[in-house]
């Protein structure tokens, strides 16, 4: 697999250090303190003024010129004061090929300037105002906090140097460690949406917790994280919202996968779960504690997140006061005496946890001289590896209860200082699975589906826009809407199927565009709260979702869902909306919709199909029905979720040889987990095109391509495959050719991929269809096929496609 981009920023093997003009620079002085402890001593250099004597004695090497140094480092950091300007630092990285610069001082050049010489330079740039980057495992540290991280599995992506410094000192007190700490500072070229492509392949970190500031690209930061929440579970706090309507921010998030907390506190507790824990499958919280009082600050903060607390049933009612043997009280909160041993405690655990209906269990438990601190962690300890579900652990106090959070977290059980944290610790993983769950949808906006002239519609929407009528009537709109599917009609009828009229608008939230906002009617004037939001495109889960969080206690509504899917679509495909609102609405028996319709419009001649969504809809237009050679009629269509049991099945049935010339390693099959990477992908980021034909009634996966974007704004990785019984059809041209077309319509300037040497049919077909090969200097056993994606070379793939397809209906 070819090294990730942000590799030598991220994780370097060699570094060289900028140390400026000022020898006593005190930010200077720490970093130099911070590699040194980190141990990166063989392989860091120094370059500008020697640092004081007050740092110590320091085993890095020292050079006058950039000329002197005899190997290229992957890294340099700009610890020192200097008035050499930032663009000529990157320029000079540049011409020695150095690949990074950590910005860890401030500047007061323009960030247009910078991100023009980091790019023309090859040069990627963290910071300005950075605070730091570690590696803890591999002993890499250029970080300006107190304390040093443990080594562990939690990544840290932080915009603020300040939080991350926080965050790392907590996590040390308790026992967490990173793999990751990345503050970026002032982005200008690295974006947290790079980071986090970084991160989501990167073995070492199992979890993310992010800060952010500033998010970039809306479009792409959702796509990273998604990628990044499909592998691994990821929690942002964000700063005021980062200008986005809070709602729109929660629906955001939560079709990523990923988990959004409101305070640094619910990163502290994402922390800990995040680090330990098991997934919650199902099933309420059985809180069991040795003083009332906690308990109830436990069910409090439980009712104000909307945390279900299990109530026993009277069967687990039985159980436990058998049990408990008079020694305290049963319910919501399960009290014992605080003079009773530990193992009552774990007794009363563990009976919780064979009940269906407990999906995990909390101790919670203040210090007493009467239980037995070290019993106590045995028996949990056991009682955590005989059990699936979750065991959680609140302990109370400070003194030796620091000591023993300690130990039980470190032996892989979430453990937590307060009630309240507790909760929001369980309740992230509850919100995890819901946005899991939301995060494998790929709704499409149903217009290729229904046959939808959108072309006709945007002409009408235009031709009001040029007539200056950009607040039009539902007169105006009766066309628009016809070609829709809604059949709007003037009059309210007696009888509709709801059981009152609703609200339903679309409009544009600053940072992630246009947004779906559901409410019962007259409740969104009054009570902006009460509105669900929800980010096109919809299907019908998603519909679901948007449903029950507006009305929770609606029962299921077919027509309602329909309606939204229908909105979506228009939504969707009709970027002309700055706003659309459909009040009062009545849906009747016959299908009719009576509604009270208003609208704002906006020109947008320039924008490509979706570019005014956040979130990609499937793209049907790359659907393709094909002829091959023999006559078989196939499908070519961008690869869906459901299609990972096809994909699965397709490599398992890979020859070896094939199979190994695709992955470049000896497999028989696929992991799960290389399963879901492969068939559910973010349409925005990466594109699998597969053949899809029939055998026996049945679909049949043929073969596969698909790229995957470098994040360098320019390039990006390619990968094909065709099952052994399917070659010598064209099918690998075709496929090929295909995602020429998506990619150049995606912007992306190169495409380029590794090939083994000695796969000669590979190399062959890669020249016929265009590429150029080269050998890979780092590996004779590699070669590398690139190819321009030019005007000129796009418009020689259609000609070859119509050939290709003239040639099938000749003969």
């Amino acid at each position: 697999m070819p090294q990730h981009a942000l590799q030598p920023l991220l994780a370097p093997s060699s570094i060289l250090v900028f140390t400026g003009e000022d020898g006593q620079s005190p930010l200077l002085l720490a970093v130099l303190r911070a590699l040194s402890y980190g141990g990166r001593r063989g392989v860091t250099t120094l370059l500008g003024v020697r640092p004081d004597d007050a740092v110590g004695t320091l085993p890095f090497d020292h050079i006058k010129h950039l000329n002197d140094i005899q190997k290229t480092p992957d890294l340099a950091i700009l610890a020192g004061e200097t008035n050499t300007p930032l663009v000529s630092l990157i320029e000079q990285c540049g011409d020695a090929g150095i690949a990074a610069l950590l910005v860890l001082t401030g500047t007061h050049e323009s960030p247009d300037d910078i991100q023009k010489a980091a790019r023309q330079h090859n040069v990627r740039l963290m910071g300005p105002n950075s605070f730091g980057i570690c590696r803890p495992k591999q002993g890499f540290s250029a970080w300006l906090g107190l304390t040093q991280p443990l080594a562990g599995r939690l990544a840290l992506l932080s915009q603020s140097g300040t939080v991350a410094s926080a965050l790392v000192d907590w996590a040390t007190w308790q026992g967490i460690g990173f793999s990751q700490v990345v503050s970026m500072g002032s982005p200008v070229d690295v974006m947290p949406s790079q980071i986090l492509d970084f991160l989501s392949n990167d073995f070492e970190s199992q979890s993310i917790l992010m800060y952010l500031q500033k998010i970039g690209s809306t479009t792409r930061f959702l796509s990273s994280l998604r990628a990044a929440s499909r592998s691994k579970p990821v929690a942002v706090v964000t700063e005021h919202n980062v200008g986005a309507d809070p709602r729109v921010l929660d629906a955001a998030l939560s079709r990523t996968g990923a988990v959004r907390g409101r305070r640094l506190n619910d990163l502290v507790a994402a922390a800990s779960v995040m680090t330990n824990a098991r997934r919650v499958k199902g099933g309420s919280l059985m809180v069991i504690g040795n003083g009332a009082g906690p308990g109830e600050l436990a069910a409090q903060r439980a009712e104000e997140l909307n945390v279900s607390l299990l109530t026993p049933s009277e069967s687990l009612r039985n159980q436990l006061e058998t049990t408990m043997a008079g020694r305290g009280s049963v319910g919501r909160i399960t009290t014992a005496w605080a003079s009773c041993d530990a193992d009552l405690f774990v007794e009363l655990a563990n009976t919780a946890l064979q009940d269906k209906e407990c999906g995990a269990v909390l101790l919670m438990l203040s210090p007493t001289a009467l239980i037995n601190i070290a019993s106590l962690y045995d028996q949990v300890l056991q009682l955590h590896k005989k059990q699936k579900k979750l065991v959680m652990v609140c302990m109370l106090g400070g003194g030796h209860m620091v000591a023993m959070r300690t130990r039980i977290n470190e032996a892989g059980i979430p453990t937590f200082r307060t009630p309240e944290a507790a909760i929001e610790g369980f309740q992230f993983l509850e919100q995890f699975q819901r946005n899991q769950l939301l995060a494998k949808q790929t709704p499409d906006s149903h217009a290729f589906r229904f046959n939808i002239d959108v072309a006709a519609a945007r002409a009408q929407l235009k031709d009001l826009i040029k007539a200056g009528n950009t607040s039009p009537s539902a007169e105006d709109l009766k066309g628009v809407f016809d070609l829709f599917n809604f059949r709007l009609i003037a009059r309210r009828q007696a009888n509709y199927v709801l059981q009152a009229p609703i609200h339903l608008r679309a409009f544009r939230d600053p940072v992630f565009g246009p947004a779906i906002g559901l409410s019962l009617e007259g409740a969104n004037q009054w009570h902006h709260q009460t509105e669900a939001v929800a980010l096109p495109p919809l299907n019908t889960i998603l519909a679901k979702d948007l449903i029950h969080r507006a009305f929770p206690s609606v029962e299921e509504s077919f027509e309602l869902e329909d309606l939204l899917r229908s909105f979506s679509t228009m939504v969707c495909e009709l970027p002309e909306f700055e706003s659309l609102s459909l009040a009062d609405v009545r849906i009747h028996d016959s299908g009719s919709i009576f509604a009270d319709v208003s609208a704002t419009l906006k020109s947008c001649p320039k924008l490509k199909r979706y570019e005014h969504l956040a979130i990609q809809p499937y793209p049907r237009q790359w659907v393709k029905q094909v002829t091959l050679k023999d006559g078989q009629d196939i499908t070519l269509r961008p690869i869906l979720p459901r299609d990972s049991y096809m994909m699965a099945d397709f490599v398992k049935n890979l020859s070896h040889e094939s199979r190994y010339f695709r992955f470049i390693a000896n497999i028989s099959e696929l992991t799960p987990r290389m399963i879901s990477s492969l068939s559910h992908i973010d349409y925005d980021r990466e594109m699998a095109l597969i053949a899809v034909g029939e055998q026996d009634g049945q679909p049949q996966l043929m073969g596969a391509a698909r790229f995957s974007d470098n994040f360098d704004d320019s390039s990006c990785e390619f990968a094909v495959v065709i099952g052994d019984e399917h070659q010598g059809q064209g099918l690998a041209a075709l496929l090929m050719r295909r995602l020429f077309l998506v990619a150049h319509f995606k912007g992306i300037k190169e495409m380029k991929g590794t090939v083994l040497a000695q796969n000669k049919r590979m190399i062959d077909f890669c020249r016929r269809i265009g590429f150029t090969i080269k050998r890979d200097p780092d590996d004779i056993s590699l070669v590398t096929a690139y190819v321009r994606l030019t005007p000129k070379f796009i418009d020689g793939v259609k000609d070859a496609l119509k050939k290709s397809s003239a040639h099938k209906k000749a003969d």
